[in-house]
């Protein structure tokens, strides 16, 4: 085509729609500060010219690439998928681009997957992790990287964060159980150390129950080392049936447990009922997230809700909030739970 630019540049593209060249850069930048009609034309002259921005050459400028590093410990837990789809939602709309990793509780692949993100320029780094990896989130704050964690916080730390009050959810739950008349009440979770998230519920297991002047009874507990063996990632349901199955034949059951999360749940369920222990008759269950599948198991499951959705998109929003250097007034923000009351739970006379 006579007279157009070899390499055109970001001037030419502005020429060519007849815009101003910050115009030309809203579009360039997925910025929606464009009418639709002219956004129409600066994409057909893109289009026509074969424009291509180099965002190396930006990124090595400005040291700003519009990405954000986003670390998850598993992207098949669907409580993970939700708030991942959240953060999603809030960078297009922002733009800007999203990076995943995802760690499955290893605390190594943690460390290598964030150091590779952190050397490639990313703007800022949101953490879903399994663990507190505290050594490499320490360099991420010297190296002054803006990040923000979701459903997890630091010990001792005032970093970013959405987070739920993980201790008033379970000591509700305990409430809820005793209303429905239930006095001697289970819990499985995985090992408390080095998660606060998980610490956090124990605590209100415990809070919970001497609340309701309840009896704590290490019989009733199960919390194992297997849900953290790194040969058996991903297989938190299967793990749980496999331990009931043993608990069942070996010790006495409450008529109640809470879980630490849905999918533990589900194994727990299964395990019960192929025991010809009915749910919620003989046992009733608890679970921890409200994921999907809740309302299609049998019987429908009675859960604490966290707000998966609304965690990721605050989440997001905060960490961009930061980056743009906009006013904070709350670095750490509290969402509500709630429990969801389905058919899993049963009242029963107190005794």
């Amino acid at each position: 085509m006579p007279n157009q630019p070899i390499n055109p540049s970001i001037k030419d593209i502005a020429k060519e729609a007849g815009v101003a060249i910050s115009t030309v850069s809203y579009v360039v930048n997925n910025k929606d500060l464009v009418a639709d009609k002219t956004k129409e034309k600066v994409l057909k002259a893109i289009d026509k010219l074969g424009y291509n921005p180099n965002y190396i050459a930006r990124s090595l400028r400005t040291k700003k690439t519009s990405t954000i590093g986003v670390i998850v410990y598993d992207i098949s837990n669907p409580f993970v998928a939700q708030m991942v789809k959240g953060m999603e939602e809030v960078v297009k709309k922002r733009g800007y681009m999203m990076v995943l990793g995802c760690t499955f509780n290893d605390s190594i692949e943690e460390e290598r997957q964030i150091n590779v993100m952190i050397n490639q320029f990313i703007d800022g780094l949101l953490i879903v992790s399994g663990s507190d990896n505290e050594k490499i989130y320490k360099k991420i704050i010297n190296r002054k990287i803006p990040l923000v964690f979701i459903d997890r916080e630091l010990e001792n730390n005032d970093r970013a964060s959405v987070i739920i009050n993980n201790v008033d959810a379970v000591e509700k739950a305990i409430d809820y159980l005793f209303l429905m008349g239930h006095k001697k009440i289970g819990y499985i979770s995985y090992p408390l150390e080095n998660q606060t998230t998980i610490k956090q519920r124990y605590c209100g297991y415990l809070k919970g129950l001497k609340k309701n002047s309840l009896a704590y009874d290490p019989e009733y507990v199960v919390i194992d080392k297997k849900f953290m063996d790194k040969e058996l990632e991903g297989k938190d349901m299967e793990i749980t049936y496999n331990l009931m199955q043993q608990f069942i034949k070996l010790k006495k059951l409450p008529t109640a447990f809470i879980t630490i999360s849905d999918i533990i749940a589900y194994g727990l369920i299964k395990a019960l009922k192929e025991n010809n222990i009915k749910v919620p008759e003989d046992v009733s269950v608890i679970g921890f997230d409200n994921i999907m599948f809740d309302d299609y198991i049998s019987p429908p499951l009675t859960t604490i809700k966290q707000p998966k959705r609304t965690m990721g998109i605050t989440g997001m929003n905060l960490l961009l909030d930061i980056i743009e250097g906009k006013n904070i007034e709350n670095s750490r923000i509290v969402l509500p739970t709630e429990i969801i009351k389905r058919q899993s739970v049963k009242s029963i006379s107190l005794y």
